[in-house]
């Protein structure tokens, strides 16, 4: 049984602040530590659940988080930033469930630790086919057209919400509590490990009888930017359409096809990008 991690850091327990994810801040290589601990913790219980195969994406800013030297050495690790499906890349029909591990709610979320959509100065919404999706959702949609169902995601309770919302059948873990965008009740690190290494056990035991949620064909991304002048830049994208002064939307014949045209479209969108205005 293959089992695929899809590692991010503002969800894991002990962050709260922006210092804590950036590679400059105070609080970085602490978290890097924290995130290694836990995506253990997962492997530790996907194993003892029946998973002879377990492959973690480090999937947070540019992928180069988790400590080689500290991870299960079961573990294959997908590290660097050069690839084409972002926090999910290798997945594929071959896997038999999704873990998200250390999320975070999508942007717009009130009392959630550090919540943005894929980036927090120039997404403001990301819909698929009508709906708003964060990166779980996003991510999901992705593995579900493969067959891969998201069988359990840990984070902070608005990060368990938007999992549950998304998909009911979701195994969760809830390590920290936010109660403002940069404040959180940390629970102890050892009741935490112990948690996800527990419910890892459970969801990797039963994903044989989850079914991924159903995905749209033909899927149409609508983005919300931040600026005018970001949606201006995402119209260089053939393909593209405007919808109004911030958004932009692009169809696509999968989700497969919608990753790479995610990633084009906000790159060419944070082109365009001043921090000075």
């Amino acid at each position: 049984m293959k089992i695929f991690i899809s590692a991010d850091l503002e969800g894991v327990n002990g962050i709260a602040l922006p210092e804590d994810v950036e590679e400059v801040g105070a609080g970085y290589a602490k978290a890097c530590v924290f995130m290694t601990e836990e995506v253990n913790a997962a492997a530790e219980g996907a194993f003892a659940g029946g998973a002879t195969e377990v492959i973690v994406c480090d999937s947070h800013n540019v992928s180069a988080n988790i400590h080689p030297e500290m991870l299960d050495s079961r573990v294959q690790l997908l590290r660097g930033d050069t690839r084409r499906n972002s926090m999910v890349h290798s997945l594929d029909e071959t896997f038999d469930g999704l873990i998200t591990l250390g999320y975070h709610a999508k942007f717009g979320t009130q009392n959630a630790i550090l919540d943005h959509t894929f980036a927090p100065k120039t997404i403001r919404d990301l819909r698929v086919n009508g709906v708003s999706v964060g990166e779980l959702g996003f991510n999901s949609l992705f593995a579900a057209e493969k067959g891969v169902p998201l069988i359990m995601a840990t984070g902070d309770q608005a990060l368990e919400k938007e999992a549950r919302d998304f998909y009911a059948d979701v195994e969760t873990v809830v390590v920290k509590y936010a109660e403002g965008r940069f404040c959180a009740k940390c629970l102890p690190r050892e009741q935490t490990l112990k948690m996800i290494r527990e419910t890892a056990e459970k969801a990797v035991k039963s994903a044989k009888q989850k079914k991924p949620v159903s995905v749209p064909k033909n899927p149409r991304m609508e983005v919300t930017f931040q600026q005018v002048n970001l949606a201006d830049g995402a119209m260089r994208v053939p393909g593209t359409e405007r919808v109004d002064s911030m958004t932009v939307a692009v169809s696509a014949e999968n989700m497969d096809q919608l990753m790479a045209l995610r990633q084009v479209v906000f790159g060419a969108g944070s082109d365009f990008y001043n921090p000075l205005f």
